[in-house]
C-alpha cells in the first residue's frame, strides 16, 4: 500500500484544466521529482498534496488516511518554497521554532527540535542570526530545517534551489538528498532542471500540460523515453523521422539508410526514431549493429565533450565524444560513418511521433 496516494486529482480554474488524471502512488521513504516545464502542472499538484489547493475532482491519501478536504495546517506536511520565506525579524533558530511554537509545543522540545535541525544542517553556530545576515544557500538551508522541524509525514519541496547560483545549487542538491537519506522521510521536489532531477531521485515524474507524460527510474527515462515530448525534454537527443521496413524484426529507413532496432515495432509507416549522441561511435563500428554513411556538417566544442554534428541525406544526427587533447577531429564535409548499437534506437510512441 502506498503511503501517499494520488488518485486522479484534477484541477481547474474557471474554463482552465491545471492537472487532469493525475495519479501517483508513492512509497514510503521514496524521493520523487515532478519535473516539466513552467505551466505543465507540477506545482499545481504539489499545492494539492500541502493543502493551498483543493482538487476540483480526485482524492489524496495519506498513510491511509484521506486528507483531501483537511486544512493545509491539518496534514503534517512539511513545506520548502523557491523564495526562503523566512521571518525577517526572528533568528534563525526563532525561525525552526516557529511551526513548533504554532503546534504547541513546549520550550524545552522546540531548544532541543532547533539545536537538532541547526546541527542536521551543518549551521549551529548561526542560530542567533537573523536572515538578512545570511547566504542564500544558508537561508535556504534554515527554510528546510524549520519544514523538517515539525517532523512532518511528508516533505514537499518547490524549486527550492532555483533562486541560488550553479555551484550552491549543485551543493545544496546533495545535502538535500542526503538529509533525506538519513531521515528516511518521503519527499516530493518540484523542478525544471533536469539535471537536478535525474540526479537526486528514485522516481520521476515528466508533466506536461497537466498530465504525465512518463513515470520511472531516472535511468529509465533518460534511456527509454515513451513520448517525444520526453525524449526532446530530458538531455540531448537526436530525433528521426524514419519509416518501417518491418515490424516485427525491428527493422526501419532513416533517409534511405536501414537500421534495427531492439525489440518489434508497434507503429506501422511514419515513426519517429531517438539516439542518444553518446551513443553513437564516429568512423568507429565498436561491435555495433547500425552503421550509416553521413558528412560532417560541423564541431562544436563543449569543454569536456566534443559534439560533431553530422548530416544523412535530409537529417542532422549529432554524435557526442568526451575531449581528448590528442583526438583528431573530422573536418566540416568529410564522409564519415557512424555506428549505434540496436538498444540505442528507440522507436517513440506513435502518438507523439512527428
Amino acid at each position: 500500500m502506498a503511503f501517499l496516494d494520488l488518485n486522479h486529482l484534477r484541477k481547474t480554474f474557471g474554463a482552465a484544466v491545471a492537472v487532469q488524471d493525475f495519479s501517483l502512488e508513492v512509497a514510503k521513504g521514496e524521493f520523487v521529482s515532478f519535473l516539466g516545464p513552467s505551466g505543465c502542472g507540477k506545482t499545481t499538484v504539489l499545492r494539492m498534496i500541502a493543502g493551498f489547493e483543493s482538487p476540483t475532482s480526485g482524492a489524496i491519501v495519506l498513510n491511509g488516511s484521506e486528507i483531501t478536504r483537511m486544512g493545509a495546517n491539518q496534514r503534517n506536511i512539511g513545506m520548502v518554497f523557491q523564495q526562503y520565506a523566512l521571518f525577517p525579524n526572528m533568528t534563525v533558530a526563532d525561525n525552526i521554532r516557529f511551526g513548533l511554537k504554532v503546534a504547541g509545543a513546549d520550550k524545552d522540545t522546540m531548544k532541543k527540535r532547533a539545536e537538532e535541525m541547526l546541527a542536521l544542517i551543518h549551521m549551529s553556530e548561526f542560530g542567533g542570526r537573523y536572515p538578512s545576515q545570511l547566504s542564500g544557500g544558508q537561508q535556504q538551508r534554515v527554510a528546510l530545517a524549520r519544514a523538517l522541524a515539525i517532523r512532518p509525514q511528508v516533505l514537499l519541496l518547490d524549486e527550492p534551489l532555483s533562486a541560488l547560483d550553479a555551484k550552491i545549487r549543485l551543493s545544496l542538491r546533495q545535502e538535500i538528498r542526503s538529509i533525506q537519506r538519513q531521515l528516511g522521510i518521503t519527499t516530493v521536489f518540484v523542478t525544471h532542471d533536469q539535471e537536478e532531477a535525474l540526479s537526486i531521485s528514485d522516481r520521476i515524474v515528466v508533466m506536461n500540460q497537466g498530465v504525465i507524460e512518463q513515470l520511472g527510474t531516472p535511468v529509465d527515462i533518460y534511456n527509454r523515453p515513451q513520448t517525444q515530448f520526453v525524449a526532446s525534454f530530458i538531455g540531448t537527443l537526436n530525433v528521426l523521422h524514419a519509416e518501417v521496413a518491418d515490424r516485427q524484426g525491428g527493422r526501419i529507413r532513416v533517409d534511405g539508410q536501414e537500421i534495427l532496432t531492439d525489440e518489434p515495432i508497434e507503429a506501422a509507416g511514419a515513426v519517429s526514431v531517438a539516439v542518444r549522441p553518446e551513443s553513437i561511435s564516429l568512423n568507429h563500428a565498436n561491435g555495433h549493429t547500425n552503421t550509416l554513411k553521413a558528412t560532417v556538417d560541423d564541431i562544436y566544442f563543449l569543454g569536456s565533450v566534443v559534439r560533431i554534428r553530422t548530416r544523412l541525406e535530409t537529417q542532422f544526427l549529432n554524435v557526442d565524444t568526451f575531449n581528448n587533447p590528442g583526438m583528431a577531429l573530422p573536418s566540416p564535409g568529410e564522409a564519415v560513418t557512424i555506428s549505434f548499437a540496436a538498444e540505442a534506437a528507440k522507436v517513440l510512441r506513435s502518438e507523439s511521433a512527428g
